[in-house]
């Protein structure tokens, strides 16, 4: 709803503050991931910080609002959200290897309080922005439009996560991207101080932001934050891609290729190679036909083609690492190989293809993307397009005899979930512990085999690897597993927590350290918050919750979750709008009773999300139908969190910038906790079925406190909602 006395500049102004806040959180979330090499935990953190830090700029407002030149005064923050995104990400990359070792693995500690650091000064200055144009778009229209003003910034994310993840992403590097904002930003800025800027402000923009694009423009901010990166290595190639950022250095006569800074292979590493293709290819008399999923330019296609097949189908999940395999490498030119980009679990659902041989190449379970490859389902699968007597190979870290408590757990995981599926299960230690699974029989003695076969290897032969030996340690690994462990599920992602558990006991870290403080925290805003605000702030758990069930459910059922979570982002966005927007052109006001409504409707919604997403992930309808529910439900939940704001803003009474820092701060907060639990700990320890009721007795619980307290909450005075 726009009054018409409100200046267009400042609506302007506010709808690219949410513009820039989409695009940047976007950017930066990938960045972060690509610097600190993260999994699901960095993300959580990240996001966590996101909000936290904005909630606490709204909640400065309060007090910025008292200045007396407080349009300037919004001038001079905008001006800052125009240059701190190109400024945050440069120095993310360039203090990454300065401030930490260089090849360091960065504790979660470490991820903690450096992206709480670098994040302070963007998100603090966008949280103070909100108060301040709420305070001032309220005062020009003589009412309270702090939900317009909500609605105002969810447009501008709109446009802007539309526009990044629709076009930029394809077309624009990371820092271009970033350089097209400040222009659009710095622009919008002059423009709101012609009319309210002194004139030091003016010419203050003109020269700081002429002199920022033309430094921007002068040096090539990409290559420059990739050297930082990749020190004492000649950068070869970098691409941002919907999948990842690749990038391809070199080392000597070695060519090393990083996906978001993690190591996926490199050339001429001969005993990595021979283990992950000789382990299991040897098992079977006479394999004809070999399904590889990832890892296929690191040389491991040359090892295949020793056992003369007759076809390789390599499936890789990101086009662009097979281009820069066919650029750089050999690996991909023999006509038996048979190259796909897509991922595995649909390729194998849609082709015809059958197999003697099943080389799983990919990496750990670090993240829940990657653990989709490790679970019951998957296995199932795979299995339906295997030969009879047919092999599979996957492979885990650690590769010591001795393996620590949760090292085992995932072991057992591993094993009992292939046991589940396959009659045989064999461990193979090596660089990495390989895990062999048939219906037909498995033999220990690789290089007997080897030599049988006649087969020339550089390492995988008698001159280096014994088979008494392996048997031995074998053994040994076999009889340290647990004979009963729960399976791992799409779902139900066990093996992918204790994998963040392993990641964590190698950084002698407690996971255990950061849930007490959540709970803690928790606990302290459930006691200290009115109901209006509890209600809020149940409702941004809700929203953070479900917004990355959604995420993690999509990338489940399509395996690219990477490329679509801008666009999930963005719609998410969208719902938050129309919520909004709904909530302040209806004639007649929800009050409390439609304050409680969204309450039991969002917990509702939390209870039915389960039962909607394995009908699903079963349904013969096609792609279209189920992105088409996707969009459906991340539009639904997010408008009913819109909603729930509007009415929240006219029950709360007061001060506007008070009722406006006091709000957005604690949707914010409560979407931050929902964020971190929800990513790092609930969905790997209890899966997305609990998770969503655990979501929806939450918001249960809100709306009855709400209802038990409603004759108080319809009393608008501050004094008495300041308690429940």
């Amino acid at each position: 709803m726009v009054h018409s006395s409100i200046d267009r500049r400042i609506i302007l102004a506010i709808a690219a503050v949410g513009f820039t806040s989409i695009m940047t959180q976007t950017i930066l979330l990938r960045e972060f991931l690509a610097v600190f090499s993260g999994n699901e935990l960095v993300i959580g953190i990240v996001l966590a910080s996101w909000m936290i830090l904005t909630g606490a700029g709204s909640f400065l407002g309060r007090f910025a609002g008292k200045a007396k030149q407080r349009l300037d005064l919004i001038i001079i923050l905008f001006l800052l959200t125009a240059l701190l995104p190109i400024a945050t990400v440069f120095l993310l990359s360039y203090l990454r290897n300065l401030v930490f070792p260089l090849g360091a693995q960065i504790g979660l500690v470490e991820s903690l309080y450096s992206s709480f650091l670098l994040l302070v000064p963007y998100c603090v200055t966008s949280g103070l922005l909100f108060t301040l144009f709420a305070q001032t778009a309220s005062e020009q229209g003589n009412c309270n439009l702090i939900a317009s003003v909500y609605s105002w910034e969810s447009l501008g994310s709109i446009v802007g996560g539309f526009l990044f993840n629709l076009v930029l992403i394809f077309v624009l590097s990371t820092f271009q991207a970033l350089i097209l904002l400040t222009v659009i930003n710095l622009s919008i800025c002059f423009l709101v101080s012609l009319k309210y800027g002194q004139p030091v402000l003016k010419y203050a923009i003109l020269l700081v932001g002429g002199l920022a694009v033309v430094l921007a423009l002068s040096f090539n901010l990409d290559a420059l934050s990739k050297r930082f990166l990749f020190r004492n290595q000649e950068l070869l190639f970098y691409v941002d891609t919907p999948y990842g950022n690749l990038t391809l250095t070199q080392q000597g006569e070695q060519k090393n290729f990083y996906e978001n800074s993690v190591l996926l292979f490199s050339t001429n590493d001969v005993m990595s190679n021979e283990e992950a293709v000789h382990y299991a290819m040897i098992q079977h008399p006479r394999p004809r036909s070999v399904i590889l999923i990832s890892g296929g330019i690191s040389g491991t296609t040359r090892e295949i083609l020793k056992y003369e097949v007759d076809r390789i189908d390599y499936v890789e999940l990101n086009p662009w690492i097979i281009e820069m395999g066919r650029d750089y490498t050999s690996s991909l030119t023999s006509p038996k190989l048979h190259v796909f980009a897509d991922d595995a679990r649909r390729f194998l659902r849609n082709g015809d293809g059958h197999y003697d041989v099943a080389l799983v190449n990919v990496p750990d379970p670090v993240t829940a993307q990657i653990n989709r490859y490790y679970t019951v389902e998957f296995l199932q699968l795979l299995k339906t397009k295997l030969n009879a007597g047919a092999v599979v190979s996957f492979s885990l870290l650690p590769s010591v005899d001795y393996q620590g408590t949760e090292a085992r757990q995932l072991s057992s995981i591993m094993n009992n979930t292939l046991r589940s599926v396959f009659k045989n299960v064999l461990i193979v230690p090596g660089l990495r512990n390989y895990y062999l699974a048939s219906d037909g029989p498995l033999d220990i003695e690789i290089t007997r085999r080897i030599e049988q076969r006649g087969i020339n290897n550089s390492y995988v032969n008698s001159n280096y690897v014994d088979d008494l030996s392996l048997r031995q340690r074998s053994e040994a690994i076999a009889q340290s597993i647990y004979a009963h462990t729960v399976l791992n599920r799409d779902y139900a992602p066990i093996a992918y927590y204790r994998q963040l558990l392993y990641w964590l006991s190698s950084l002698q870290f407690s996971p255990w350290i950061p849930g007490g403080v959540l709970i803690l925290l928790l606990a302290v805003v459930t006691v200290k918050l009115n109901a209006i605000s509890f209600g809020l702030f149940t409702g941004g758990f809700a929203a953070s919750s479900m917004e990355i069930l959604l995420l993690i459910s999509f990338q489940i059922i399509y395996g690219y979750v990477y490329q679509a979570t801008g666009l999930i982002i963005t719609l998410f966005m969208t719902g938050l709008a129309a919520g909004s927007l709904y909530g302040q052109k209806r004639s007649r006001p929800f009050g409390v009773p439609g304050f409680i409504g969204t309450q039991f409707a969002i917990g509702i919604y939390s209870l039915l999300f389960p039962l909607i997403l394995l009908v699903l992930k079963d349904s013969i309808l096609g792609n279209f139908m189920v992105h088409a529910f996707f969009v459906i439900l991340t539009f639904m939940v997010a408008a009913l969190v819109g909603l729930q704001f509007s009415i929240a803003s006219t029950l709360r009474r007061g001060k506007i910038e008070s009722v406006a820092s006091e709000l957005y701060s604690i949707d914010l907060i409560g979407s931050a906790i929902g964020a971190l639990v929800v990513s790092t700990f609930l969905v790997p320890l209890l899966g997305i079925v609990k998770v969503s009721l655990v979501v929806a007795l939450l918001n249960f619980l809100s709306a009855v406190v709400t209802t038990l307290n409603r004759n108080r909450s319809t009393v608008f005075s501050e004094s008495e909602l300041a308690h429940v």
